[in-house]
């Protein structure tokens, strides 16, 4: 990728550059880098960019809406206000009023929802890291344990031994 190659060119100017005495400051030629830096933005995938651009719309578009239901709420409780005697309107709101309420209580719910699913994954997730663990820690310890043993069946053998020739040495000088 052209980007990664120019970003090692800048890396290797930095590196290669003069060194002041007794300090890690370097000298670096000023037009050279300014140059490997507009090549790194030229090199910047315009999916990037538009990223960003995309970023900074959604906050404006946010930031209005915000501004923009702020402004409807006033609106809507200026005219509900004038409006307070009128049954139909009244009726109406409290309908629009249900149905806002319920949306939200969906949304919410479905938030909830995911939260929970995210959850029990994560959960779910660490159960299986720690059985691995556990497994792996049983599969150490019975190594462990067998050269143990087999350390522990040699020097009972060598007793073993050491006490039979002993013996023998016995059995020899008493018939001797």
């Amino acid at each position: 990728m052209e980007l990664l190659s120019l970003i090692d060119k800048l890396e290797s100017q930095v590196t290669t550059s003069a060194r002041l005495p007794a300090t890690k400051k370097v000298l670096l030629d000023l037009d050279r880098v300014l140059d490997m830096v507009d090549q790194i933005r030229l090199a910047v995938p315009k999916d990037v960019q538009e990223a960003a651009e995309v970023l900074t719309k959604r906050e404006g578009i946010i930031n209005q809406a915000i501004l923009d239901s702020r402004r409807i709420k006033s609106m809507a409780d200026e005219e509900s206000k004038a409006k307070v005697d009128q049954s139909e309107v009244l009726r109406q709101a409290n309908q629009r009023g249900e149905e806002m309420q319920q949306n939200a209580q969906r949304k919410a719910d479905a938030i909830v929802a995911e939260g929970q699913r995210r959850a029990q994954q994560l959960a779910a997730d660490a159960e299986a890291f720690a059985d691995a663990r556990v497994k792996e820690a049983n599969v150490y310890a019975q190594q462990v344990l067998s050269q143990l043993e087999q350390s522990l069946s040699g020097a009972l053998n060598s007793i073993h031994r050491g006490l039979d020739a002993l013996d023998r040495q016995e059995e020899t000088s008493a018939v001797g």
